[in-house]
């Protein structure tokens, strides 16, 4: 994960860079500032700024002057090692009617040596610190030294897998083993290379398991996925590329890997979708606070921080990225401890639900559709990042095998079975559909837009009552039969229609 800049970062111009306005002034990092400069926050009236320099005179995280994180990238066989310039000057945003009197200060200031320099912060020496590697951090070909690294206090190393496709760190499985023997947790990431068609997420998914295989042991930390190329492909594409090749790694693996970015990628060739907020969020971010500031993407938190790339630690040769993980020793070995997957630390835990369930029966399975499932003596439970664990029992698991499963219309449950509004129904509900039951009625399945209209009309305790059959086709659309009535679905108008129950 090798950084660089983009000049278009630091927008100094209205109307340029990923995150223009407003316009900057270069001020290098210790150069001293006015009493009371603070930068507002991304939509804070700069008015509120001042009043919060009087509340708590603290540097909050700008997002202009954020130095945007890139990891180097093979470019074929040929591999090219992109250089790391010194440190340029930081744009930092002000308002515009104020830059003058700033640079006229910066300048006076400096000239007069004044105390009061702006000092960068650095995160909490009581978080876990760690460095991601690549074949960079071994010019020559020679070995990184693990021992020296981990006395100086690391507590953990991401080390790069694959790329692409066909690439393979070739210093990948020796610095596994090494950095592991040496006593530090490891991780593993995926340089992500996204293309149409979007099977080639899986493909590289694949390519990047087959490398590191199930990560299913202690101290390994959950895969990673580096998403910082678009290859290309607009925001839908590309969240739809990105969801395929974390489903494929989670229905393997069994564990929610982990997705490192950098924000303005996020904001704007992702459009800023909240859609993956539910997988850990590694931000790369060098903002010289003490924490990484405001998180894009409706995530609440973050699980790492890469908040450098000019880090010095014995035993590597160069600079090398610097991270630290949220926020303790005890975290770190939560996060690592890879011998449970997401269904065995579910069922741990699960109480009474072992009872109704029983054993488990077998192995766990990759689920269609993304997760995984484990079946047990008296039911079923799917797994996956998007909906969490979910146990099935009884005439309502038998029911929904028997329609396919994950692998059906129904895709996967979004709840355990549940007790319907019905007297002695039960009901569960899935992503595609709800499937009922009753003593007197059956298991029956309800989707579509007669699920709608009937949850709309009050479900099972409308004046329908329960399903007594699941969908079926009739001439020019599709029905439901409920025990005092029909919805049938007209496909010429698009169009439910309430009918009276079939006779006989």
């Amino acid at each position: 994960m090798r950084p660089t800049h983009r000049p278009d970062r630091y927008p100094t111009t209205p109307g340029t860079g990923d995150d223009a306005d407003p316009v900057g002034i270069p001020i290098r990092p210790g150069t001293p500032l006015p009493p009371g400069t603070v930068f507002a926050r991304p939509g804070q009236p700069t008015a509120v700024a001042a009043q919060a320099s009087i509340r708590a005179p603290t540097h909050a995280p700008t997002r202009s002057s954020d130095a945007v994180p890139l990891r180097r990238a093979n470019t074929g066989p040929a591999h090219r090692r992109w250089g790391w310039p010194a440190r340029p000057a930081l744009a930092i945003p002000l308002p515009r009617r104020l830059l003058s009197i700033a640079a006229l200060t910066a300048v006076a200031l400096t000239m007069s040596g004044t105390t009061g320099m702006a000092q960068g912060a650095t995160p909490s020496p009581l978080w876990p610190r760690g460095v991601d590697v690549a074949s960079w951090q071994h010019p020559g070909g020679g070995p990184i030294d693990w021992n020296a690294a981990r006395a100086s206090g690391l507590s953990f190393v991401i080390i790069k897998a694959t790329e692409g496709t066909n690439y393979t760190n070739p210093f990948f499985a020796a610095d596994r083993a090494a950095a592991t023997k040496a006593g530090l947790v490891v991780g593993a990431y995926h340089y992500a290379r996204p293309a149409q068609p979007l099977s080639t997420a899986v493909d590289q998914a694949r390519h990047f398991i087959a490398v590191t295989g199930l990560t299913r042991t202690a101290g390994h930390l959950a895969p990673v996925l580096d998403l910082e190329d678009t290859g290309g492909l607009d925001p839908t594409a590309l969240a739809a590329w990105t969801r395929a090749f974390l489903e494929e790694v989670e229905s393997r693996t069994g564990r929610i890997p982990i997705l490192y970015t950098y924000r303005s990628f996020w904001t704007g060739k992702m459009a800023d979708t909240h859609d993956f907020a539910k997988y850990p969020f590694w931000f790369a971010i060098y903002n010289d606070q003490a924490t990484p500031g405001w998180l894009p993407g409706g995530w609440s938190n973050w699980a790492l921080w890469q908040y450098t790339s000019g880090g010095a630690v014995p035993g590597i040769t160069g600079n090398v990225d610097m991270n630290v993980l949220c926020c303790t020793s005890t975290a770190l070995a939560v996060q690592a401890d890879g011998t449970h997957s997401e269904i065995e630390k579910w069922y741990a835990a699960a109480g009474p639900t072992q009872v109704v369930l029983g054993a488990p029966v077998g192995v766990e399975n990759p689920a269609g559709g993304g997760g995984r499932w484990q079946q047990y003596g008296n039911g079923l439970a799917f797994w996956s990042v998007a909906t969490g664990v979910h146990a099935l029992h009884g005439p309502i698991a038998t029911k929904y095998l028997g329609v396919g499963g994950s692998n059906s219309f129904l895709r996967r449950p979004v709840s355990d079975v549940e007790i319907a509004g019905a007297p002695g129904g039960q009901q569960a509900r899935f992503q595609g559909g709800w499937i009922y039951w009753h003593p007197s009625t059956g298991a029956h399945e309800v989707h579509g837009r007669i699920l709608q209209t009937y949850l709309a009309l009050g479900g099972s305790t409308s004046g329908l009552g329960l399903p007594t059959s699941d969908e079926y086709s009739v001439p020019g659309g599709r029905e439901s039969a409920f025990q005092h009535g029909r919805l049938r679905w007209d496909a010429a108008t698009n169009k439910i229609i309430t009918l009276p129950p079939a006779l006989g």
